[in-house]
């Protein structure tokens, strides 16, 4: 039970440095405010871009550590994943483009899923 709860939380913390950590270097290199609204397609393709690393880690980083049924343990992250970026997306929804929002949200799931996915097909090959 332990390493099923780990599995998920290190998942979650693999989202959240790589997301996080990322836009930090985004703000920083495209010269940003602290709070990254822009309007520029190009910049926030490179944010959607980090979202899908960012997913794909946590899904590896869980399908990885989780004791057994490692898909199991994946959609618990992604529903935890969606239901963190429907809030956070909710408040800033008048800072980016509604376009945005919904591709960032649309892409949690899946690709999280898809992150898992890969892991288990490399831990059983």
């Amino acid at each position: 039970m332990l390493w099923s709860i780990l599995s998920v939380v290190a998942g979650y913390v693999t989202w959240t440095v790589v997301f996080l950590g990322g836009s930090a270097g985004l703000r920083a290199a495209f010269g940003l405010d602290a709070d990254g609204a822009t309007s520029d397609v190009g910049i926030l393709l490179a944010y959607l871009l980090l979202s899908v690393v960012a997913s794909l880690a946590a899904g590896v980083a869980t399908a990885k550590l989780a004791p057994r049924l490692p898909m199991r343990h994946v959609w618990i992250l992604a529903a935890l994943l969606l239901a963190t970026g429907i809030p956070v997306q909710m408040t800033s929804w008048e800072l980016l483009p509604a376009w945005y929002h919904l591709m960032f949200l649309a892409a949690l799931v899946p690709v999280t899923v898809l992150g898992g996915r890969w892991q288990a097909a490399r831990s059983r090959a």
